[in-house]
């Protein structure tokens, strides 16, 4: 036998859109339900300011010019930096936190609560202020313990006073000026009153308050501050904070920020960046003071070797008679001189590379300013190399650890450069070394040579040199501590700002009333959308004529709508009504199926009690005999008997069951109806012995008697899946009318049904559903329309 599915999943959205309307009342709920959430957002959400602020970051220039012109030469990236790295130098918790400091007025926060509805009960409604917009102005003491991160509400007292109250549920105590935690506070509130001027001394407070001249303090609106610690106002400023380059081959970036104060936002991104230019500007004078100084001792130094020098050669003139040398030792003179200044060169030159191969080796950082005065392009461009390795190194570990992975790229980065740097200082002063030797080589030839002269003339000899050769150093490092200073003085960063912080837009940038209410619709139909469909998935109960047509083969009959609880028969008192229309129509389908067929006994059961299988057959009795014929309706349900009450009989009165007992005639247990042409033998009094009652040869010439009295017998059976009686009933019945309802009939009750049909155990069934919710259902929309059709007054 072939397997009938008891639930479906595919979608008829023609069904659909039936439940949805009939439903309406779910949308107009979450749709009122969504807007009153939108427009209470609206009002209780600050406004939030988008702030935008744009600067150029030229090419670097610290370092020699060699060293320059050789990054150019090794085709270094075009703009000369990373920009990544400038990015993330600029936007580092550092330059963020020193660009705060910059800023006292951030250490106080104010708040302001509106009088207005949304603050009656619970203050919900609060707006950040900028400083000078409240009318007081709160003066921590620095060195104290402050209650920070929490809101401290004011009160301005009518004699001009300030109360001062808080509850913290929990909070911190932090030192304002090292930014350190002092202890954590729990469960702790306090309550000051304190005047204008006077410092209040609290465990967790110590402030001043000042009234602020320039505002003036408005009837019923609440006041609050907070003291914000340096840590977490530099990591709020620091999520916020974004930087990205305007294009990918621009030195310019943009830095974006928002928040609910917008002098705020524009005064952080300002200062941020004149505090980056600042650090530049700072990091590229180190080289030019270093330099400058470097030079100033050694002015100071040689000043006094080329004062001993000519007092010694005055001397000896005055002592010797000796005034001036001959040409030959004039020239000895000369080559001494010479060499002895190339020697100082050298010895200069290699003292500075083992300095920089014992800062290698000391794992110690290197900077841009080592590169100054290194002539050797390749040596320099090594020393510009590590120091941006090591100026990157130090933005990026502020946010990650050490064992972070781009940390330990860097690290690896670096440890490759330092190799290359010592083994070039290495291959360097061995050349230094190569050079010192050959001129100690020429030297001392030269002074050989000098020996050859008389006594007098060869120390005047070198006593000249000597003192030639101060005086050139000495003039030489004065020309250049003169170049230095006025690089010094002259010296610019390539950072500049060009455009200060500005607001994008017109106004705030959240939230967008028109993208709030949009959303607001949307939750209003998704929501309820949602609801109906899982109320729909997890209703297993018949809902329409295609539910019945995936589970069963057996034919349809008809449909009754739904109607009024407390009307019963429908049929006599609302002959116009959609329920009358309904019984009109199963009354023809059922004619029109039995044409020819003598069909006289109809049976109306169903599967469980509650399913409208009484209301069924009574009204389908009425309604055919409205028609003409003679009509008999039958109880057979003799547990659970309500036939009575639909005609206000006397329960307790004879009827089937005192026939079968053989206690009262036919004659006695028969009535008529108000319906014409419709008699009706009820229950009575419910017996002990039903299944016997039915069984029994009176039940059988009953049937007998009134197949041949009247035109339609109709029986009212009871469950098929509740009790048994109606297996006995099988064999006086014609047709079988099986009753099923609309939200309350389960799909595996058919199942019984499905079977006795299948195995040809029942024959000439039909299904009707009853209480049938038109306006639930879309294959009824035009019965619906048709039923309503002529009635209208």
């Amino acid at each position: 036998m072939e397997s009938r599915a008891t639930t479906s999943d595919d979608l008829d959205l023609h069904q659909l859109f039936f439940k949805l309307r009939a439903r309406w009342t779910f949308f107009l709920l979450g749709l009122l339900l969504a807007g009153a959430a939108a427009f209470f957002y609206l009002k209780v959400k600050s406004p939030v300011y988008d702030y935008r602020a744009t600067m150029l970051l030229g090419n670097q220039s610290t370092g020699s010019k060699q060293a320059q012109e050789l990054l150019n030469l090794l085709e270094v990236k075009e703009r000369g930096i990373q920009m990544e790295d400038e990015i993330g130098l600029i936007s580092s918790a550092g330059m963020v936190r020193q660009a705060i400091e910059k800023l006292p007025e951030f250490k106080v926060s104010y708040y302001a609560a509106p009088d207005n509805w949304l603050n009656s009960v619970k203050t919900l409604q609060v707006r950040e202020r900028p400083a000078g917009s409240v009318p007081f102005r709160v003066v921590p003491d620095l060195g104290a313990p402050q209650l920070t991160g929490t809101k401290v509400s004011v009160e301005i007292l009518p004699d001009g006073r300030y109360r001062v109250q808080a509850k913290v549920d929990k909070g911190q105590l932090t030192n304002l000026q090292s930014g350190s935690l002092v202890r954590e506070v729990i469960d702790t509130e306090f309550d000051h009153t304190m005047r204008a001027g006077e410092t209040l001394r609290h465990a967790l407070l110590n402030i001043t308050i000042q009234p602020e001249p320039n505002a003036s303090a408005i009837a019923g609106e609440k006041y609050f501050f907070t003291l914000n610690d340096l840590g977490s106002l530099t990591g709020a400023y620091q999520d916020r904070l974004k930087v990205r380059t305007i294009d990918q081959e621009s030195r310019i970036i943009e830095l974006r920020t928002k928040g609910t104060v917008p002098v705020k936002e524009q005064q952080f991104l300002d200062t941020l960046m004149s505090v980056f230019i600042a650090a530049d500007l700072r990091e590229k004078n180190e080289t030019g003071q270093k330099t400058v100084e470097f030079l100033d001792n050694e002015i100071a130094k040689l000043a006094q070797a080329r004062q001993k020098s000519a007092e010694e050669l005055s001397t000896f003139r005055a002592e010797r008679g000796v005034v001036d040398v001959n040409a030959q030792s004039a020239s000895g003179i000369q080559q001494t001189s010479n060499i002895e200044i190339e020697r100082t060169r050298l010895a200069s030159q290699r003292s500075f590379y083992q300095g920089m191969l014992r800062q290698l080796r000391d794992d110690r950082a290197i900077t841009a300013a080592s590169a100054s005065g290194v002539n050797d392009p390749v040596l320099s461009s090594l020393i510009l190399q590590m120091a941006e390795l090591y100026k990157e190194r130090s933005g990026l570990v502020v946010n990650a650890s050490s064992n972070n992975p781009l940390v330990e790229v860097l690290d690896e980065r670096i440890r490759n450069t330092r190799a290359s740097l010592e083994q070039n200082l290495s291959s360097m002063i061995r050349s230094t070394d190569i050079q010192l030797a050959d001129l100690t080589t020429q030297l001392n030839k030269v002074r050989a040579e000098m020996s050859r002269m008389p006594e007098n003339e060869r120390q005047l000899a070198v006593l000249k040199s000597k003192s030639d050769f101060n005086d050139k150093n000495y003039s030489f490092l004065v020309d250049k501590r003169a170049e230095a200073a006025i690089e010094l003085a002259t010296n610019t960063t390539d950072k500049r700002i060009i455009d200060r912080a500005a607001m994008s837009g017109n106004g705030p940038s959240a939230p967008q009333p028109l993208f709030v209410g949009f959303m607001a619709l949307l939750a209003g139909l998704l929501g309820p959308l949602g609801i109906v469909l899982l109320m729909d998935k997890a209703n297993r109960r018949i809902q329409s004529k295609e539910d019945l047509s995936r589970i069963t083969d057996i034919p349809m009959l008809g449909v009754v709508a739904h109607g009024n609880k407390s009307e019963r028969m429908e049929m006599l008192h609302n002959p116009k009504g959609p329920i009358a229309e309904s019984f009109r129509s199963i009354r023809v389908n059922l004619q029109y199926l039995s044409a020819g067929l003598d069909k006289k006994v109809i049976g109306v059961t169903s599967s469980v009690p509650g399913e409208g299988k009484s209301f069924c057959a009574v009204n389908l009795a009425a309604e055919l005999a409205h028609s003409g014929r003679r009509v008999v309706l039958v109880e057979t349900d003799l547990r659970r008997p309500t036939v009575a009450n639909y005609f206000n009989y006397d329960p307790q009165a004879p009827g089937l069951a005192a026939y079968l007992a053989n206690q009262r005639p036919l004659g006695d247990c028969l009535r008529s109806s108000s319906v014409p042409n419709l008699d009706v033998l009820m229950c009575g009094d419910i017996p002990p012995n039903p299944m016997e009652l039915l069984e029994s040869t009176r039940m059988t010439a009953l049937m007998e008697q009134l197949r041949e009295e009247y035109d339609y017998v109709l029986l009212d059976t009871p469950p098929v899946g509740y009790v048994s009686e109606y297996f006995v009933l099988l064999r006086y019945l014609d047709a079988n009318i099986y009753v099923v309802r609309q939200n309350y009939t389960d799909p595996s009750y058919i199942s019984q049904i499905n079977e006795l049909y299948d195995e040809g155990k029942i024959k000439h069934v039909y299904i009707i559903i009853n209480d049938m919710h038109f306006n639930k259902t879309y294959e009824y929309r035009y019965k619906k329309k048709a039923y309503t059709y002529g009635y209208s007054n």
